[in-house]
């Protein structure tokens, strides 16, 4: 009996692991587009003007 608790607490956990660490590489994922879509390298040139 207690051999078939710790099965299913370990895949429990082992889903649970694996879940946290898709949603960790999502969010990473978003933040590496977002990042790049602040590229401020583009608008350089302008600052000079906007300083004025």
């Amino acid at each position: 009996m207690s051999e078939a608790v710790a099965i299913v607490a370990g895949s429990f956990v082992l889903v649970t692991a694996t879940a946290f660490v898709a949603v960790h590489y999502h969010r990473e994922l978003m933040r590496r587009r977002r990042l790049r879509e602040l590229d401020y390298r583009q608008y350089w040139w302008d600052w000079g003007s906007a300083r004025r």
